[in-house]
């Protein structure tokens, strides 16, 4: 839906010409587990035609927040929120007539958390003993 607004034309002056257009803007809000916001955050956005090119990009504002309007591409959109070596990637598919549906990029079920965890403290303990079998070789160049 367009509205084109004039104003009566004026003796030796230019009308001025205002578009508005109504849309479907994607809202996204960035935060840390600990409820605190990604501020100021990369913000990089996959169109479902092409998902290896970045559609657009942009920066979270204070609060976490991003918001942008997609092309009229029905498909999955990708999202993706970096900052200091956190990130977290939202899949959006937004269909031809149907409304957008946001699908969690957070785990769901408390296994899947167990399983992360899991794998952290299983690194951790791999880079420990690696530390800790170097510890005991002496330098042969000394």
């Amino acid at each position: 839906m367009a509205l084109v607004v004039t104003a009566p034309p004026a003796a030796l002056s230019h009308a001025a010409i205002m578009e508005a257009e109504v849309t479907q803007a994607i809202r996204l809000h960035a935060f840390y587990e600990t409820g605190e916001p990604m501020s100021q955050a990369q913000v990089f956005i996959y169109a479902p035609d092409d998902p290896a090119q970045v559609w657009g990009q942009g920066i979270a504002d204070m609060q976490g927040r991003y918001e942008f309007i997609p092309d009229a591409i029905a498909g999955r959109w990708s999202v993706q929120v970096r900052q200091a070596g956190h990130g977290v990637m939202a899949h959006l598919d937004i269909g031809a007539d149907a409304p957008v549906m946001t699908i969690s990029s957070t785990p769901d079920t408390w296994a899947q958390r167990a399983l992360m965890v899991a794998l952290v403290a299983w690194g951790a303990l791999g880079t420990a003993l690696f530390a800790r079998s170097r510890k005991g070789k002496q330098d042969a160049s000394a």
